[in-house]
């Protein structure tokens, strides 16, 4: 078989090996199904397992299943499932995906609406416990109780991953099966730690050592003898533990690394296919092309025309934008107020902080895209480079109408923004009129009070409603630093000293805090330091609190929330102090 030559070599050792190490694996593939089995619960410590029947049922008219008795232990995964389960009598409606485990003699029913697709897995297995142990023999019996029964919270990647290969038809030798149902077994155990965790610092040192090389090289060629030397293992060894960990092995991994990027040049970029071909990897653009396909299920040509609505949001002023467009994204980073909540995401809300968010919570939503800040690209493809493209939209160069702008191109609603935009602005305008009438010409100073010290906000982020919306004046000195500059694009704020007011004064401050319950404390603060008290606004009693978390999205649904709560603030009179 013929090789690209700028494909990347992993050749395994079925066709090379000796007959002597493929027995050697052999053995430790049975180590490995006696390792899993010793780690699980007692329970499952002294027993046999036998898998009986798995299949899958691809479905888009109505299905029904039932069973007034199972007959073995029954697990079903439903991967795309609309419809009802009904256990022991008890009836449960089911959207999309779900698992439930059932025990010999539970009555089990499931009926699927009719104008949906369905896709599920269900799997039987029988256990037998070992009820007599001696040197010379083991006596066995069946075994028909379970510790738990009943829903599955997840993991759902890892759920299908081995629901899809135990349904094969071909290939899976007997040892295979009950390594996987082990497996299956030990992921749906709950609380139960897996084998290899991440904070094992030995184990992670030779993952993110072997990564990292992989994302700062896929476009050339790498031996799987290379990474296996980065990692101190066998070559095998290294490709097996590397699978167990990412669930995929390394030659699959790269060719994902590989393929997103190229998904990346074909959104945001006019390069002919042949430079995007070289720019990830593959000197001959007709085989990237055959790959390509394969992969995605589009032509290279065809794929960047295509619109992506199943999208990750790494940001929260992004999820924001996308919410505002009329998309709910599968996963998102949350901040603020929104209409609805998508899945929310553990992620870091500066680039310096800390990625906890594991791998699975991607995995389970299987986006077609990832949208980030470029402050987070980095650490969004060390964690998840191989699971999606991750699109980019850079937060300085432009302001928030900017970052709609390009989200909205990419995913194909300019209309949608058009009519907020529209909407927006007629808003601005009766609330414009509103606070000119209510205050003047009064000069406002937008302020955080955090951790980070006391600054000062221009027309970005804080300052936005206030100058560019309410078309209010900043002090004096936050308008010298912005002559010159694009409205929402270069100074966003200024650390200042109390006391030293040269310049930044004004007659209504607005103090934005992490916590809204030091609002008295700190109003009192202000007004008794000497140093704050010279301020015209604290002097005059015209300081305001808002808090930090709500005013902190930058994005277009939040702004029309801020700005309600702007002008209740600057036209209520009885809210000055």
């Amino acid at each position: 078989m013929s090789t690209n030559p700028g494909e990347m070599n992993l050749s395994y050792s079925e066709s090379t090996e000796t007959q002597g190490k493929q027995s050697s694996q052999q053995d430790h593939a049975i180590e490995s199904v006696r390792s899993i089995q010793s780690e699980l619960q007692p329970f499952l410590a002294d027993a046999l397992l036998e898998l009986g029947h798995a299949e899958r049922i691809a479905t888009h008219q109505a299905w029904r299943w039932n069973n007034t008795s199972l007959p073995h232990h029954t697990f079903i995964y439903m991967h795309k499932f609309t419809g009802t389960l009904v256990a022991d009598g008890h009836s449960t409606p089911v959207m999309r995906k779900s698992a439930f485990l059932g025990k010999p003699g539970m009555a089990l029913e499931l009926v699927s609406d009719s104008d949906q697709e369905a896709e599920l897995y269900i799997i039987t297995y029988d256990l037998f416990r070992a009820t007599e142990k001696t040197n010379e023999r083991r006596i066995y019996e069946r075994e028909l109780e379970y510790p738990f029964t009943g829903w599955i919270q997840g993991p759902y990647y890892g759920i299908q991953r081995i629901a899809s290969q135990l349904t094969v038809e071909y290939g899976l030798t007997l040892l295979k099966k009950q390594m996987l149902m082990t497996e299956l077994l030990h992921m749906l155990w709950p609380q139960e730690k897996p084998l290899l965790t991440e904070a094992d610092d030995e184990s992670k040192s030779w993952l993110q050592a072997t990564m990292k090389y992989m994302q700062g090289n896929y476009m050339h060629e790498i031996k799987l003898e290379q990474l296996a030397e980065l990692a101190s293992m066998h070559p095998s060894y290294y490709s097996q533990l590397f699978k167990t960990r990412m669930h995929k092995n390394p030659i699959e991994y790269i060719t994902h690394l590989r393929m997103n990027r190229a998904k990346e040049l074909l959104i945001t970029s006019d390069l002919r296919i042949r430079d995007i071909a070289r720019q990830v990897g593959y000197r001959d653009e007709f085989y990237f092309s055959r790959r390509f396909r394969n992969h995605s299920g589009y032509a290279p040509t065809a794929y960047s025309k295509q619109v992506h609505r199943n999208i990750v949001s790494l940001s929260y002023p992004y999820t924001d934008h996308l919410m505002t467009l009329g998309i709910t994204p599968c996963a998102a980073q949350i901040q603020g107020h929104l209409p609805h909540l998508p899945k929310s995401l553990t992620l870091p809300f500066h680039a310096y902080e800390p990625w906890e968010q594991g791998r699975e919570a991607f995995l389970d939503v299987n986006p077609d895209l990832i949208l980030t800040k470029d402050n987070a690209y980095a650490k969004a493809m060390e964690h998840i480079g191989d699971i999606a493209p991750i699109i980019t939209i850079p937060w300085n160069e432009t302001d928030l109408f900017g970052h709609l702008d390009r989200i909205a191109t990419l995913v194909d609603r300019p209309q949608a923004a058009k009519d907020w935009l529209e909407r927006h602005e007629r808003k601005v305008e009766r609330a414009r009129k509103k606070v000119r009438e209510s205050i003047g010409q009064a000069t406002v100073a937008v302020c955080t009070m955090t951790a980070k010290g006391p600054r000062m906000y221009s027309t970005r982020n804080f300052g936005h409603v206030f100058y560019r919306s309410l078309q209010l004046l900043p002090p004096e000195r936050i308008q010298a630093e912005l002559a010159g500059k694009s409205p929402g694009v270069g100074l966003n704020w200024l650390p200042i000293t109390p006391g030293e007011w040269d310049g930044l004064e004004a007659d209504i401050l607005i103090v934005a805090v992490t916590s809204m319950k030091e609002r008295s404390t700190l109003l009192h603060q202000l007004a008794s330091d000497p140093l704050w008290n010279q301020y015209p606004a604290v002097k005059n009693g015209r300081v305001h609190v808002i808090d930090w978390q709500s005013w902190v999205v930058y994005a277009p649904y939040s702004i029309n929330i801020q700005l309600e709560e702007a002008v209740h603030l600057l036209t209520s009179q009885t809210s000055f102090r």
